[in-house]
């Protein structure tokens, strides 16, 4: 670890908010400067800031250095500065990043293609079903899929994705020493024995606070292209999550749900208040990041395709149609042709693009 990035490492055991760091970021070309600048007062830095100075100037940064690395090296945690190259640009650009990442596991996942898949602690059957489907065809397609590791939803984007050996990151509210949900501790061995990743802001020691998992969530969303919500109550910290993903411009998308179920009453007024969001397949996610996937054997999908599915990819055959295109070629009613295409999407057979067209696979 290089000095500049020790410093940064000495910022965040000081718990020092990215605010005091950007001041002091400022006030000098080079951050290795503040160990050597003779009057700092002169460095025209407010006086907590001074006196932030004067504290890390009489640290024994090689000592502080040896004793961080043997508890790190303890609990095989790999600690990431705001200087480091494994740092991910996505999380720089927002608003308040933390300076210090603590790892554990495949720390390049952080640069990898990625969704972040939140919602309630206590999903309902349908619930459970979507975020299983939704999960495994996220994952097939080559995303890393990011949670929080908390019951519920978070807890099956992680079962699913390893299932499909796939990879994921779990984003804690707490140190790395101690896993919480404390059920979820198995979990979150297997996520590591896997490929995946944990992550942090919080050292070692550092027990998760009811603050703590909101900003969290920032982090969550900021870490994917996008952030998929499943099921979410009104008041529900999720909600927060949509929040972040908007605020630094992520793609939100987000399932509807049972009207009179109270895990529905966020998401759907999140649908209510922003109709774009409105997410019924997979494969719309991906077509709205951009993400390119592996084409289906075309013999073989045929034969996956009942009768009316098998006519919907002849009619593609020539280029892409609209709904109602499709529907009067078919002479099908909309409800049966709207059931197929969803089906179709999900499995990759046809996408659709905007103007409410379809086109095959």
């Amino acid at each position: 670890m290089n000095k500049k990035e020790l410093i940064v490492l000495w910022f965040g055991y000081n718990d020092l908010t990215f605010s005091k760091f950007e001041q002091i970021f400022s006030k000098f070309n080079d951050l290795e400067d503040i160990l050597t600048i003779k009057n700092i007062k002169n460095a025209d830095c407010d006086k907590s800031i001074v006196e932030i100075i004067k504290k890390l100037r009489s640290e024994n940064l090689d000592k502080f250095e040896k004793k961080v690395m043997a508890e790190m090296d303890k609990y095989k945690i790999l600690p990431v500065t705001y200087f480091s190259n494994a740092y991910p640009e996505k999380l720089k650009n927002i608003s308040d990043p933390p300076l210090v990442l603590y790892t554990k596991g495949d720390v390049t996942l952080l640069s990898k293609d990625s969704i972040s898949i939140v919602g309630t602690r206590k999903p309902t059957t349908y619930g459970r079903i979507v975020c299983e489907n939704f999960t495994k065809e996220l994952s097939r397609a080559g995303l890393v899929t990011i949670s929080g590791l908390a019951y519920g939803i978070d807890t099956i984007v992680a079962q699913k994705t390893l299932e499909i050996d796939g990879k994921t990151i779990a984003v804690l509210a707490g140190g790395l020493d101690s896993i919480y949900p404390p059920q979820n501790t198995g979990l979150a061995n297997k996520i590591i024995e896997n490929g995946g990743l944990l992550v942090t802001e919080y050292k070692p020691g550092h027990k998760p606070l009811q603050f703590q998992f909101i900003r969290r969530n920032r982090i969550v969303s900021a870490l994917g292209l996008g952030t998929l919500i499943v099921e979410a109550g009104k008041s529900s910290g999720t909600m927060s999550t949509a929040n972040f993903t908007l605020e630094q411009s992520r793609e939100l998308f987000v399932i509807p749900g049972n009207i009179t179920s109270p895990q529905s009453e966020g998401t759907n007024a999140l649908i209510d208040q922003m109709p774009d969001i409105f997410t019924v397949s997979p494969s719309r996610i991906l077509y709205k990041l951009n993400i390119k996937v592996q084409k289906p054997n075309e013999e073989k999908s045929k034969q996956q395709a009942d009768l009316v599915q098998s006519k919907i990819l002849e009619i593609l055959e020539d280029g892409e149609k609209t709904f109602d295109e499709v529907c009067d070629l078919l002479n099908i009613s909309a409800s049966m042709l709207s059931t197929k295409l969803i089906t179709m999407e999900m499995f990759g057979l046809v996408k659709k693009g905007d103007g409410n067209k379809y086109y095959k696979l």
